[in-house]
């Protein structure tokens, strides 16, 4: 007798339930106290990867009124890393958690390069997180505040 108590682990299983918005709601927030940080798919796995404590650090940067957010983009990229096998295939169920523990919303997005859609929709109001140096670089350029990790242990706001 075969027991399902131990399902195989399945990404897009995980994040169905994900609430999705659009980002002009995103761009409603930013009157409110509220912070909305936009997550690129790298700084995800940074988090993970150094041990960083990512919600004690943007506390102590931004303060405890957050709201996070990823692109469906980035669902994407996730998934391909699942089925590809990825080195950082290893950290998606805790990504997974994180997203339903801190609320994560899904921003519907056309565009397939989701550096593209951050720099699109990039704004004084609104944090983006990535460690992708060249995307930090055009975001300052916008301007538009960056969380980023610092000597692998923690993070910064530029």
């Amino acid at each position: 007798m075969k027991s399902n108590k131990f399902e195989k682990y399945s990404f897009n299983k995980a994040t169905v339930e994900l609430e999705r918005v659009q980002f002009n709601s995103l761009e409603e927030q930013k009157t409110t106290e509220i912070v909305p940080i936009i997550f690129d798919t790298n700084f995800l796995f940074v988090t993970f990867e150094f041990n960083i404590d990512l919600i004690a650090q943007i506390e102590r940067l931004v303060g405890t009124k957050t709201q996070f957010y990823i692109y469906a983009g980035t669902l994407s990229e996730l998934e391909n890393i699942e089925r590809k096998g990825d080195k950082n295939k290893k950290f998606l169920p805790l990504i997974t958690t994180m997203f339903r523990r801190y609320n994560f919303k899904i921003i519907e997005s056309e565009q397939n390069y989701i550096d593209d859609q951050i720099l699109e929709n990039s704004s004084k109001g609104i944090l983006v997180a990535t460690n992708d140096k060249e995307l930090r670089q055009l975001l300052w350029k916008v301007p538009c505040r960056v969380l980023y990790m610092r000597q692998k242990s923690y993070l910064e706001i530029k």
